[in-house]
């Protein structure tokens, strides 16, 4: 049953909505979406009605985000500029209001000759530029940008707002802010069942002009440098439960029929928590003039007078222009900077990025995979994403997610975890909650390459071996079922039920050990044998069921060969297949084959599988979430580039690289980044609507910022066999319409495995058919293979002595310089 709050709400919004043409509101994009094509459909397992669903955003989880580096929050944007500083507390929207005709013009609802576009500062600088075109002559521009100000370094979001007017006349105008209960992540997020939720209804709303600030509820809301001309704040003073009331009691309302505000000061809403307020800044400008204001949105908590002064204490260009040096400073010079040609150069732009995403979703060195929902510490994301953070360059964060918050969350207690020990598992509530058996693998997996990078000197693996890395390695010897594999759970929801065993846990085991035994042969500790014999003792179990599954299903008479999720999906083909891709990206265990010749056979044919069945440009998982998973393609374009099928990976990146930028119904909905998930109805513009509700998580999304950092990192160069014959593929997803004639691929100080940085320039020739590649750093000893991907190899050399050529692999000795390659 709807909660009160939940049920005026939705009516509210939905007569908003259809009100839009005598009364105009500032509807989000979000719940535009739902009302564009409603479905009563939604997901009783999680919401108790369709009202609560509707406020708490379930379906259309889009938004941008900007932040501090490091620092505890993250800020949304919405697609027409709204704010919400601080998740689940309360956001502010722009609008102009024109006083000769009576007009709001919101950019919610541009109406005719109207737009609204929004892109990030350099296309990579965690800014997001918002611009309204009204229509009728004015342009409205907002700038915003997480910063930090006094001593204290403390949190907030700058909103930088400038109109200028068109052509003609002298135009006048109300430049507006209003502060709103809802905001681009929802009204009031309430989960069936949840023990606690944050309560996000603005129920007190106050204005201080001898301040010129707000309050909401017991925090600060916007300050404004320059104290607003008009204003009003509006609430539910005789407790109305009937959501008409809510449309007549309104700013918007007020302005529409009446022309002004109501200067209230004060306001409160006990009943459904909607109190709202405007304030606005009345502007007389000429052609090419502008009129413009600063709003400062607390994100940290001030309090008292020498926090507001501390609050304005620097002006608003040097806060925007400090902003701007650091974060150029970090993502354009700082970090790998792959250097790509103009076909693809915006994935450099999305490389730097994705970068900037996980360092704002870094809370004090923990790498969290979402700002909202999902801002909380999980082994599994974590690990990824600090291997991805250390491959780009980000070595400090790595080193602090790695060596600091993987060891808190590494269990000394000795309880049970279910069928388990508590002693040596990694992992806080959530993995004990939920029986995430994946996450010792993956943090000794990310530990041990994380060693690798940065080399003996550092120590970094020493540190961590005893009891870490052994204990932990031991924990996935002795925490097994009778068949040898981890036991069943939910490791990653995405791969079917909690109740069966999944083999993305046992692959992710076994990387786990493979990297705990050779960190202990660098180490020359005594439990290197010990290791080893966990390792095989996991590989042959795994092997045994793999083979098993296999021989079943074709006995069954099933006659594609794939890697169902698990022994007890025998024949189970649907999208929870996915986790397979791990056998190739990240674990690396087709590298040397280890679980036998016929497994790699069988988990190469499970991608050829999965794509026939479940890729429409990108990955659908119908099966857990009836929407398309991002990172979901990422890492099976990342399984097909180490597979050897570039061309697919390219498909799949470029899919994956579009629906960072999505457009349904005119309006884009991100810009460069990704959710968990991707709606199927805004993945097609509504082409698409699918009958049952769909799951969507939070954005950006860390593990898909990770999972396009390794990708594009590996398509420039990855290492393989670092442990046997160890070498060094140099290009190996460059695809040939990438690079046209005389243009340059280049990569400098890419950290890699090997513990010393690689740079290299490739060069295009394409009049004489020939690149040419110049080897700039490289570790020592280390020889290189380059796939050459533009047509068949008639001839290499290497430093001017001829190379022999056989196959599209030139093999180029150590020391090489610069080696030359002629296709036909």
């Amino acid at each position: 049953m709807a909660e009160t709050h939940e049920r005026i709400f939705y009516e509210v919004m939905w007569r908003s909505w259809t009100a839009k043409g005598d009364s105009p509101s500032p509807v989000p994009w979000w719940l535009q979406q739902a009302f564009h094509r409603w479905s009563d459909s939604f997901d009783a397992g999680s919401f108790e009605s369709k009202e609560g669903a509707l406020a708490s955003n379930a379906l259309y989880r889009y938004w941008s985000m900007v932040g501090v580096k490091d620092h505890r929050q993250e800020s949304l944007v919405g697609q027409a500029g709204e704010i919400e500083p601080v998740y689940d507390k309360y956001s502010v929207a722009f609008f102009l209001y024109e006083p000769a005709s009576g007009a709001l013009r919101l950019p919610q609802l541009p109406g005719p000759g109207g737009s609204v576009e929004q892109r990030m500062e350099a296309a990579h600088l965690p800014v997001v530029d918002t611009v309204f075109r009204t229509g009728t002559g004015f342009e409205v521009t907002q700038r915003t940008l997480a910063t930090t100000v006094g001593v204290r370094q403390r949190d907030l979001v700058l909103n930088r707002l400038a109109v200028t007017a068109g052509a003609g006349a002298p135009r006048d105008g109300w430049l507006c802010v209003a502060v709103l209960p809802t905001g681009p992540s929802g009204f009031q997020r309430h989960y069936r069942g949840a023990a606690q939720d944050t309560d996000r209804r603005l129920t007190l709303l106050r204005y201080l002009p001898q301040e010129a600030r707000v309050e909401t509820n017991t925090g600060w809301g916007p300050v404004f440098d320059t104290p607003p001309e008009s204003y009003g704040v509006y609430g539910n003073p005789d407790f109305s439960q009937d959501p008409d009331s809510y449309l007549v009691r309104s700013p918007f309302h007020e302005l529409t029929v009446g022309g002004k505000l109501n200067g209230a000061e004060e306001a409160t809403d006990q009943v459904a928590g909607m109190c709202t307020g405007v304030f606005a800044w009345p502007f007389r400008i000429e052609e090419g003039e502008s009129f413009a204001i600063d709003v400062r949105l607390p994100v940290d908590t001030y309090s008292g007078a020498d926090d507001l002064a501390e609050l304005r204490s620097a002006p608003a260009d040097e806060l925007e222009a400090a902003n701007r040096v650091f974060w150029t400073q970090k993502l354009v010079q700082e970090g790998v900077q792959p250097r790509l040609p103009a076909p693809v150069a915006h994935l450099t732009d999305l490389f730097r990025q994705t970068r900037g995403q996980l360092l704002v979703l870094s809370d004090g060195g923990e790498i969290h995979p979402g700002p909202t929902v999902y801002d909380s510490f999980w082994i599994r994301d974590s690990s990824v994403e600090a291997i991805a953070c250390s491959l780009a360059g980000d070595t400090a964060l790595a080193q602090a997610q790695l060596g600091t918050h993987h060891p808190s969350a590494f269990n000394f207690g000795h309880g049970r975890i279910g069928p388990c020990a508590e002693y040596g598992f990694f992992g806080r509530q959530h993995e004990k909650d939920d029986e995430e058996w994946d996450s010792n693998g993956q943090a000794l997996w990310a530990i041990g390459r994380f060693d690798r990078t940065q080399g003996p000197g550092a120590g970094f693996g020493s540190g961590l071996y005893n009891p870490y890395v052994l204990d932990g390695a031991r924990w996935l010897r002795d925490n097994r079922d009778p068949n040898g594999l981890l036991h069943k759970g939910w490791s990653a929801e995405h791969l079917g039920e909690r109740d069966k065993p999944h083999y993305w846990d046992d692959i992710w085991g076994l990387a786990g050990l493979y990297e705990a035994a050779r960190l202990a042969e660098r180490l020359g500790t005594p439990e290197v044998g010990e290791l080893w014999g966990a390792f095989d003792d996991l590989k042959r179990a795994t092997a045994a069921s793999m083979r098993w599954v296999l021989d079943e299903q074709a006995r069954r008479g099933e006659w594609e060969t794939f890697l169902p999720t698990g022994p007890g999906d025998v024949g189970r083909l649907d999208s929870t297949m996915i986790g397979a891709a791990a056998y190739f990206h990240p674990c690396r265990l087709y590298m040397g084959s280890k679980l036998g010749d016929d497994i790699d056979r069988a988990a190469r044919c499970t991608l050829d599988t999965l794509y026939g069945h479940f890729v429409r440009g990108g990955y659908r998982h119908e099966a857990a979430w009836n929407a398309y998973g991002p990172y979901l393609t990422l890492q099976l374009a990342h399984a097909y580039l180490l597979a050897g099928d570039p061309q697919r990976m390219d498909e799949l990146l470029d899919w994956t690289v579009s629906a960072g930028t999505p457009v349904a119904l005119g309006q884009r909905a991100a810009l460069g980044a990704w959710n968990e998930q991707h709606a199927f109805p805004i993945a097609s513009d509504f082409a698409e609507l699918p009958d049952r509700f769909w799951y969507m998580g939070d954005m950006p999304h860390g593990w898909a910022a990770a999972e396009y950092l390794l990708l594009l990192r590996d398509i420039l160069l990855f290492e393989a066999d670092e442990d046997r014959d160890p070498h060094l593929y140099i290009a190996p997803g460059v695809r040939p319409h990438w690079v046209p004639d005389g243009e340059t691929v280049s990569v400098a100080n890419a950290p890699t495995l090997f513990g010393a940085p690689f740079g290299y320039r490739l060069t295009h020739d394409a009049a004489a058919r020939e690149v040419t590649v110049d080897i700039d750093q490289s570790p020592p000893h280390l020889r290189y293979v380059y796939p050459c991907r533009f047509g068949p190899v008639r001839s290499a050399t290497s430093d001017g002595l001829t190379l022999d050529v056989t196959g599209a692999d030139v093999h180029v000795p150590p020391g090489t310089r610069q080696f030359r390659v002629s296709y036909a």
